[in-house]
């Protein structure tokens, strides 16, 4: 039931016929109610207008009036819509105390209604008489701060899109202007601190609502404000009809847009089902298979052996010497380790992101492999650094796919990114302040199969083997656990 209705049936019977008679004399009326302020020098309500039938595209009127003085208040708003869940009505405070009554009415036509007739309205359906309505936090608006140049009747619509804050501050991504006057500035506060909006965002879809005023399509924005989260909000706007603060409505939790929305599928199912494939295809055709690093390294580490119960041959290497290390060496020089063509399969978890040059690695794998033979590698794509100083590079899949494709000799059968994760980086202004809603993985990984021969020097980089060998046993040995 609407507002308007749920007012009317309020009334005895005689007196319902009564109002909707006197509502012709009101052109347009919606709403002819009574509130009571809860703050001295009223400066502003607040209105829930999903609830009353308004038309699209006709003007709104709120009428806010003070009966025992006469004294009278208007705000006309051309495009309601773009209020989102609540109707910010500003004006120049009253003088009154609080406790005191307060008339409202609501209309819309393009003719805002005559103080005259909305006083008549009110004697003649008693609204003085009538239990006072409660309005959301309807004297929140008697303390708005006020700027240099304001101007308490300027229209101020604004939409909040995403925000999420954390023990630093506050996100905020959204819109705002002020209809026929052009927005030019913008400062975002959170209780005491600010945040002065640099440049604005390009967002054409607000034109669909507001088509007659191009620069509304002018006013989007990105910030982030140092403080204590859960203060008040506001949006300080400065435009060419004047200033004003206007506060921020904000639902209880984080309204934070998931950034993985275009990749909807399971990543964690496709990285299982891949080694699966692999783990499945070594041991059905009893494959030699090897693995880089062998050597059980923390937590994070697993002895993969014992998943490989079919292969013809399982030979673990590392660059340091422990239990299931069957080669000790460096990788970059793989084929030298297990002779050219001397395995079928070779694969890695969490380990090339430790070699110095895996342009060399992807060379020396395929030197090292079979013709027809697999390799699968997991890397972190977005991850601490670990295992310093060694710890060098991070991949996406495109760049698995690069190292293990077409130009080193292979096939690429499946790859892929795994474990979606927010990003929340120490520089939170400018384009810092967005990677939070960007897509983040934790590893990369790649199948695929040798397809070619590479002729040697076909990669080539100058480095010394025994430099290499030094460099990689760098690597902090710790005792296996």
């Amino acid at each position: 039931m609407s507002l308007l209705a749920r007012i009317v049936t309020r009334l005895p019977e005689p007196a319902q016929s009564l109002a909707r008679r006197l509502r012709e004399s009101v052109p347009g009326l919606l709403v002819a109610e009574r509130f009571v302020a809860d703050t001295a020098g009223l400066g502003g309500i607040r209105l829930d207008l999903h609830p009353i039938p308004l038309s699209a595209g006709q003007p709104v009127t709120v009428s806010v009036v003070q009966p025992s003085t006469g004294d009278a208040r208007q705000l006309t708003v051309g495009d309601w819509a773009l209020f989102r869940a609540h109707f910010h009505v500003p004006f120049p405070p009253f003088t009154n105390e609080a406790g005191e009554s307060f008339h409202l009415f609501v209309t819309q036509g393009k003719t805002p209604p005559s103080l005259t007739a909305l006083a008549e309205h009110a004697r003649r359906t008693g609204l003085d008489g009538r239990p006072p309505i409660t309005l959301p936090e309807a004297g929140g608006h008697g303390m708005i701060r006020v700027l240099p140049g304001s101007n308490a009747a300027l229209p101020v619509a604004y939409g909040i899109d995403v925000f999420w804050c954390d023990r630093h501050g506050m996100y905020f991504e959204g819109w705002v202007h002020c209809h026929q006057h052009r927005v030019t500035g913008l400062r975002i506060r959170v209780g005491e601190d600010a945040y002065e909006v640099p440049s604005f965002r390009r967002r054409d879809d607000l034109l669909a609502f507001h088509p007659e005023h191009p620069h509304v399509a002018e006013g989007g924005f990105v910030g982030y404000v140092q403080c204590r989260p859960g203060q008040p909000v506001s949006l300080e706007v400065t435009s060419e009809g004047g200033s004003r603060s206007v506060p921020v409505d904000l639902p209880k939790g984080s309204l934070l847009k998931e950034p993985w929305t275009e990749f909807q599928h399971d990543t964690v199912n496709d990285f299982v089902h891949t080694l699966k494939r692999f783990v499945t295809e070594v041991n059905e055709r009893r494959l030699t298979v090897a693995e880089i690093g062998s050597r059980h390294v923390g937590e994070a580490s697993e002895n993969m052996r014992s998943y490989f119960q079919g292969a013809g041959r399982y030979i673990g290497i590392d660059i340091h010497a422990a239990p299931g290390v069957d080669v000790v060496g460096d990788a970059h020089a793989l084929d030298r380790l297990v002779g050219r063509g001397g395995i079928d399969a070779v694969f890695s978890l969490s380990v090339i992101e430790h070699l110095a040059y895996p342009w060399v690695l992807a060379a020396a794998t395929n030197r090292a492999l079979a013709m027809g033979g697999l390799v699968f590698h997991s890397a972190p794509q977005t991850y601490p650094l670990h295992e310093q100083p060694n710890d060098f590079w991070r991949y996406s899949d495109e760049a698995l796919k690069v190292l293990f494709g077409p130009q080193t000799g292979f096939e690429v059968i499946a790859a892929g990114m795994v474990n979606a994760m927010h990003m929340h980086p120490e520089e939170r202004r400018g384009v810092f302040a967005t990677i939070p809603l960007n897509p983040g993985y934790g590893n990369a990984f790649i199948l695929a199969r040798k397809v070619r021969d590479l002729p040697d020097g076909a990669v080539a980089w100058p480095i010394d083997d025994n430099q290499s060998h030094d460099r990689a046993k760098l690597y902090p040995q710790r005792p296996s656990s």
